[in-house]
């Protein structure tokens, strides 16, 4: 069975900035699948601003769900985590340093050996469930300063993702 994980690094940082009403500042996420970090490493998180992040991966889930091809653009550099379902109830996940190989799987690895482009293969249901529980524990401690806070977008599209869940089931 295929181990699918999504951890957020709440540091010390984090919760200082919850406390001061800012909870869209950048946290660390580590994204494994089995042995495969294709966010972050055994000792490193990925940084990135923490609400579109979780709406991106979110958004990654729903569309695997549905069959279909996501792309979360970092905006910063040249960094995209590519959602690619397969025709066997898995998607292939893969971190690109470039648009070519955000489009073309056989160039991933080419441009630069240095930056390695992780990719694994994970069942879309456990890579999905991974997201929400890694969606859900943001909403919960962000909420512990602001119970208000992720109302406006994250909470609609995890609910989304939760009925796409529920309809996924055996």
């Amino acid at each position: 069975m295929t181990k699918v994980s999504l951890v957020f690094d709440f540091d010390e940082r984090a919760h200082d900035a919850f406390q001061e009403g800012n909870v869209d500042i950048s946290v660390g996420a580590r994204l494994q699948v089995d042995q495969t970090h294709i966010l972050g490493s055994p000792d490193a998180y990925t940084r990135d601003f923490i609400e579109p992040y979780v709406i991106g991966l979110i958004e990654g889930a729903l569309a695997a769900l549905n069959q279909e091809r996501y792309v979360y653009d970092y905006y910063v550099d040249a960094m995209y985590l590519v959602f690619e379902p397969t025709d066997d109830g898995r998607t292939n996940l893969a971190f690109c340093y470039s648009e070519e190989a955000v489009e073309n799987p056989d160039y991933r690895g080419e441009q630069s050996p240095k930056l390695p482009e992780p990719e694994a293969v994970a069942p879309t249901q456990a890579l999905a469930e991974a997201i929400s529980e890694g969606a859900q524990t943001y909403l919960d401690t962000i909420r512990e300063y602001d119970p208000d806070a992720g109302s406006e977008y994250v909470e609609p599209l995890l609910d989304e993702l939760h009925e796409g869940l529920g309809s996924t089931e055996r």
